[in-house]
């Protein structure tokens, strides 16, 4: 195990370096595969190792990180009954399926045709009206962590949070790059590589953030971690 500082938990060291290594293995062949066509468009780069395509490889080894994830908050609530794992986990099983079902996409292009915003400002609105869907369903998880962050004592705060801070750059890259990358592209159509650089630091981002959530999540409420703390109040 890898202790955080700050009593915010700690890292499963197997499972963070075996997915580590993953990441870094696919992002160097997405990589390889994106400065080839950058160079020669006519090369041809296989759906499955884009790391950034749904139900890519490595977008399916994200599903993993996410089910394992919310499988080791699972076990802490079983373990302990408090409210929190439990309301981290549901969130999290919420991410997985936004993410496989492609909720946001859907949900956007729905949005933005359905407002009329798209014939007014264009293909932006598409990703405008996906930040609007990301926060309705993050709305649609605040309530029950609140309530459980409420009930929660100190200890199990400190490790939640060590949690929710690898699941905020987890969302940094998934919006606030993934924004860049797209108002990028529209200033500089015909600048492949500068796009390229975007597309990098928002999937390799996204899946090296992953990475370390699972193996804080594993570490610090798994089987093997730690003893969630029983809630403060009824």
């Amino acid at each position: 195990m890898i202790e955080l500082p700050w009593g915010l938990g700690r890292l499963d060291r197997r499972v963070l370096f075996t997915l580590v290594a993953l990441d870094l293995v696919l992002l160097a062949i997405g990589i390889r595969y994106g400065v080839m066509v950058a160079l020669d468009p006519s090369v041809h780069w296989p759906r499955p190792l884009q790391f950034d395509h749904d139900w890519g490889i490595a977008e399916m080894l994200n599903y993993v990180k996410w089910l394992v994830a919310a499988a080791a908050l699972g076990l802490a609530w079983r373990r302990d009954r408090a409210l929190l794992p439990a309301a981290i986990a549901a969130t999290l099983l919420l991410a997985v399926l936004d993410d496989a079902g492609r909720l946001h996409e859907r949900g956007s292009i729905a949005l933005a045709l359905g407002t009329g915003l798209f014939d007014r400002i264009g293909s932006l609105a598409f990703q405008l009206c996906e930040l609007v869907v990301w926060a309705g369903l993050g709305l649609l998880c605040l309530g029950p962590l609140l309530l459980g962050w409420r009930r929660a004592d100190a200890g199990l705060r400190r490790r939640a949070a060590g949690l929710g801070l690898f699941f905020g750059g987890v969302a940094l890259c998934a919006m606030g790059i993934d924004t860049l990358h797209v108002l990028v592209g529209l200033a500089w159509p015909d600048q492949p590589l500068l796009g390229g650089l975007f597309m990098v630091a928002e999937g390799g981002g996204e899946n090296l953030f992953l990475s370390l959530m699972t193996a804080q999540a594993v570490g610090s409420f798994g089987r093997g971690g730690l003893s969630a703390p029983a809630p403060v109040r009824p």
